[in-house]
């Protein structure tokens, strides 16, 4: 379906059922450029919704609708920066559906500049740490830090990226997942030993990328439930686990899990003693519940966030951690207290290189501007221009592993070298002598 309305002050259309089409597009011009609200009438066809939303064909994120099936409702969605002239509003179907009523775009005042606390929830966090959120916060607005999740720890994605584009990125992502203590589960698949037996020597090579190269480092952790399951045990489906119950002490669950804490400290210790700090990326994307830390929902999912880090934190004195929060949703938000940074984890289609700016604009409302913001997972990297041009003011970015960096699908290998090149992205050869940081 395709409709379009011209109005200098506001555009409104009508009609647009994703359950029928799957695509829904909309035209409407301009008169000038400048800021503008943008405000959907939905019904919701089958209640809680996610759908995609694109601006001039770039992807911006998800649209999240929470209302009752047959319910009515306008959606404040974000305040867009829009030029003079013709532009396409375009949603896609991605789970539930929706009937949009109409849209209105309302001409606003720009947006206040973001001033998020760079301050470390931890008052002993050691001086690297504190020098490295000073050094984001001298860039936050102004650059874009590059990133690349390496899952092996020879990370073969680094050496296709210096061979496409001569540069490295400044920060490199590692996983723990074969530091957990039950990695030997039931019924292993081949790519699971493969992940697992390529996994091993993370650590080393962290510390290689910290003190060797003076790279960025930033850990996530799949964690492979403490009383083990089949197969990848750290998915929900593949372990019976009981987070509940491991929050009771003197339980089994409670005695492996703890454990298996205890193990991760004492590695991230082996960065500490380097004095590399970790940007430390634990339990992530709980509020999917495809993990067993977030099975059990957003109460017991906090309370082992929290546990996690007053045992790391005042227990281990694991100083060098930078806290990362993964599941943006306000249900599942531990606290400021225990959050350095907020981060979001977004795939979107091969070759779409837009800002993904609603999804930005949703975390940092989520946390009220009081926390610096990233994107911890993508595929597809957004172009740094859009990023200009839209505002969006993402700390880092990190592709995942494999082919959404390698072979040029997720981002082509030209797209790669515009990025590697642009002023606006800070590779391993721009990074400022951090220590020095104020």
């Amino acid at each position: 379906m395709r409709t379009e309305q011209k109005d200098e002050v506001t555009v409104v259309v009508t009609d647009g059922n994703l359950n029928e089409n799957e695509w829904v597009e909309i035209s409407f011009t301009l008169s000038k450029t400048g800021y503008y609200k943008l405000v959907i009438k939905q019904k919701a066809m089958q209640g809680y919704s996610r759908n995609n939303l694109f601006i001039n064909g770039d992807s911006y994120g998800e649209i999240e609708s929470r209302l009752s099936p047959g319910q009515i409702g306008d959606m404040d969605i974000m305040t867009l920066k829009l030029g003079k002239g013709i532009h396409s509003i375009q949603f896609g179907k991605d789970w539930g559906g929706i009937d949009i009523q109409s849209i209105t775009l309302i001409p606003s005042e720009a947006p206040a500049k973001l001033k998020p606390s760079f301050t470390l929830t931890n008052p002993s966090a050691s001086k690297e740490c504190k020098a490295l959120m000073n050094y984001f916060k001298k860039i936050y607005g102004k650059k874009i830090i590059t990133g690349q999740h390496t899952a092996y720890a020879r990370g073969p994605e680094l050496d296709y990226i210096e061979k496409i584009t001569g540069k490295l990125p400044a920060l490199r992502g590692f996983d723990l997942l074969s530091y957990s203590l039950h990695t030997e589960t039931e019924n292993p698949t081949e790519d699971k030993i493969v992940e697992i037996n390529e996994n091993k020597g993370s650590i080393e090579e962290a510390i290689e990328w910290g003190a060797k190269h003076r790279g960025l480092v930033t850990f996530c952790w799949h964690w492979y439930a403490p009383l083990g399951g089949k197969d990848k045990a750290f998915y929900t489906e593949h372990t019976d686990f009981d987070l509940e119950q491991a929050l009771i002490s003197g339980t089994k669950e409670y005695e492996a899990l703890l454990a298996d804490m205890d193990e991760i400290a004492e590695q991230l210790k082996r960065l500490q003693a380097k004095n590399i700090p970790v940007l430390w990326r634990p339990l992530h994307e709980a509020d999917g519940k495809w993990f067993w830390w977030g099975a059990k929902g957003p109460e017991v999912y906090k309370k082992l966030y929290v546990w996690m880090y007053d045992h790391f934190t005042n227990d281990h004195h694991l100083n060098n951690l930078i806290w990362v929060w993964n599941a943006p949703d306000a249900e599942w938000y531990p606290g400021d207290e225990y959050v350095d940074i907020a981060s979001v984890d977004i795939y979107v289609p091969d070759g779409n290189y837009g800002p993904l700016k609603l999804a930005f604009e949703q975390a940092v409302n989520l946390v009220q501007y009081k926390k610096p913001v990233t994107l911890s997972e993508n595929g597809p990297i957004p172009d740094p221009d859009k990023l200009i041009e839209s505002e969006t003011s993402w700390l880092w970015y990190m592709p995942w592993y494999g082919d959404f960096v390698t072979g040029g699908k997720s981002t082509t290998d030209k797209q790669l070298k515009k990025i590697y090149s642009h002023s606006y992205c800070v590779t391993l050869d721009a990074l400022s002598n951090i220590e020095k940081e104020d």
